[in-house]
């Protein structure tokens, strides 16, 4: 039996690193090196892939909170399930340190159905040769309209070190993107700095559902780059972060909508979304300023089914303050303020986390404040046994004076209210109330878990200036939901819910949702109210739980 040990002033005569696979498919031998390319057959994570992320090696004095800060980086790993890191005694002076991971199932796969004909598939791997390289492309019908085609590569880490690159690059049928960035974001007390540098340029179509008949599209494009770094500053238990950001962007909006229908694009002749959108540019440079005083502790069956995830407690800030120029062809010689708050509290059997995120700019031309975009999430776990979990948590997500028209839905997959998918209640602000029990009744074999759970969702939209806005009264959906892991250590938590829309809707009905989610961050934005963003504060900078 090995017994772990004490590590605090001891020194670290080696590291021993033991990656273990999620023994899920077995593929002929003939078809692994295919079956390898896009996920099919694993390649467990290479040594030197963990062993970038360790904060401890041979010859170093270990600390306890070395150990565990270490323990916690790997399971933030989108490739990992499960980690640990663990110190044995070899000597009166020193340690070995032990670390055991488990991957994560790394294919990639998506598939979109319009009708009963595939129109969409996405096909990857998360974790290519085991280097925590994840690579997927993909390929969209374009019926009326040209062949989407696809490629998204997102590197962990680079030759031993915790750098991040990603790049996207896509033509949809009728949208394109090409973005590339590289940085090393701030996940620990533990590191000095933290950077990111970036480039995005997006032609995006703005859908607007219309109360009744086909929807309408305006067309923006966007192009934005920024670079940015922080460095920590240690306050007696507290850590502050102050940093520089520099960001361009132009946005431009097209003049007029237009509809998005099945033999082609069609011009609006109605002007329903409200007079043309300017365009702009802006060269910002901002002040990234702010404090933090978490600790972390492990918990299991929170957000995964039973598998393990690192809760945050205590508090985070981060701000950043900016100042336009309106020099070099830029129109915006304004003030740009965001906030990000995170403040969590409890225990393994009862926990409960805000976070908020805003922003907003003070147009200087006007006098007052506009493209205030905030949102937030507040949610309480409680843990009455091991198998048996209650969630109850309320988002917000809202939207006040744009400078490009967005609308948020009633029934957004993301951030929307279930069994209201086909429903054409739209507005600028929306609030959701949900309330989900789950029991997870185990291993069915070695390969995964599975779990059940009850919920109800209750919704509202309000009009505000979005297009096609409407007030609406409270909506409620109510379902239930089969839940699964893979492997059972899992952080992924895959579910099929079934959701009932209970109350008056022309448009709403029954729906079969399948999601995957992550346990890894206590709360992330709906894509519906991310369009609305000014782009220009990249969260990359920064590590949120």
């Amino acid at each position: 039996m090995i017994i772990s040990a004490s590590c605090d002033g001891r020194t670290v005569h080696r590291v021993v690193i033991n990656p273990r696979d999620p023994s899920f498919l077995s593929v002929p031998r003939g078809l692994r090196p295919l079956a390898r390319g896009v996920g099919l057959h694993h390649t467990t994570s290479r040594m030197e892939t963990i062993a970038s992320f360790l904060l401890l090696e041979a010859g170093d004095v270990c600390t306890e909170r070395k150990r565990a800060e270490s323990e916690r980086i790997l399971r933030q790993q989108p490739f990992l399930a499960d980690a640990s890191v663990r110190a044995v005694a070899e000597s009166k002076e020193g340690v070995r340190i032990e670390v055991e991971t488990v991957d994560e199932i790394p294919t990639v796969f998506g598939i979109r159905v319009r009708g009963a004909v595939p129109s969409a598939l996405r096909f990857g791997n998360g974790n290519v040769d085991g280097r925590g390289l994840h690579l997927a492309g993909s390929v969209e019908r374009g019926f009326a309209y040209r062949t989407g085609v696809g490629v998204n590569a997102t590197a962990y880490q680079l030759r031993g070190e915790p750098y991040r690159l990603s790049l996207t690059a896509e033509r949809a049928p009728v949208e394109s993107t090409l973005s590339v960035s590289l940085g090393v974001p701030f996940v620990t007390d533990l590191q000095r700095t933290a950077w990111h540098v970036g480039f995005s340029d997006v032609n995006r179509s703005l859908d607007f559902v219309l109360p009744e008949g086909d929807g309408l599209s305006l067309k923006v494009e966007r192009r934005l780059w920024d670079l940015g770094g922080v460095r920590r500053l240690g306050l007696g238990r507290y850590s502050a972060f102050a940093g520089v950001l520099v960001t361009a962007e132009s946005v431009t909006p097209a003049r007029r909508a237009v509809i998005v229908s099945d033999s082609g694009l069609v011009a609006d002749t109605t002007d329903g979304i409200g007079p043309p959108a300017p365009a702009y540019r802006n060269l910002r440079t901002s002040a990234v300023l702010g404090v933090r005083a978490l600790s972390f502790m492990t918990v299991r069956g929170f957000d995964a089914l039973t598998g393990a995830q690192d809760v945050a407690t205590g508090v985070q800030l981060g701000t950043v303050v900016g100042r336009g120029t309106s020099r070099l062809g830029n129109h915006d010689n304004d003030v740009f303020i965001a906030a990000d708050l995170y403040a969590g509290v409890g225990s393994a059997a009862s926990f409960g986390a805000l976070r908020v995120q805003g922003e907003a700019r003070r147009d200087p031309e006007t006098d007052r404040w506009d493209s205030l975009v905030g949102s937030g999430r507040l949610a309480w776990y409680f843990k009455p046994a091991d198998a048996h979990l209650v969630i109850g948590s309320v988002e917000l997500s809202g939207a006040w004076r744009p400078r490009v028209p967005f609308q948020l839905l009633l029934g957004d997959r993301q951030g929307g209210v279930r069994g209201y998918s086909a429903s054409r209640s739209v507005g600028a602000r929306r609030a959701v109330v949900r309330l989900e029990e789950r029991w997870a009744i185990g291993r069915l074999t070695r390969h995964g878990s599975v779990g059940v759970a009850g919920f109800a969702d209750a919704g509202w939209i309000r009009a505000g200036e979005a297009p096609f806005g409407a007030d609406g009264g409270m909506k409620v959906g109510v379902g239930i939901g089969l839940l699964a892991a893979f492997p059972p250590e899992s952080q992924r938590l895959w579910r099929i819910d079934v959701a009932l829309p209970v109350g008056s809707d022309p448009h709403a009905g029954w729906e079969i949702r399948l999601t995957t989610t992550a346990a890894r961050h206590f709360w992330t934005e709906p894509d519906d109210l991310a369009r609305g963003r000014a782009g220009a504060a990249p969260s990359a900078i920064f590590g949120w739980p």
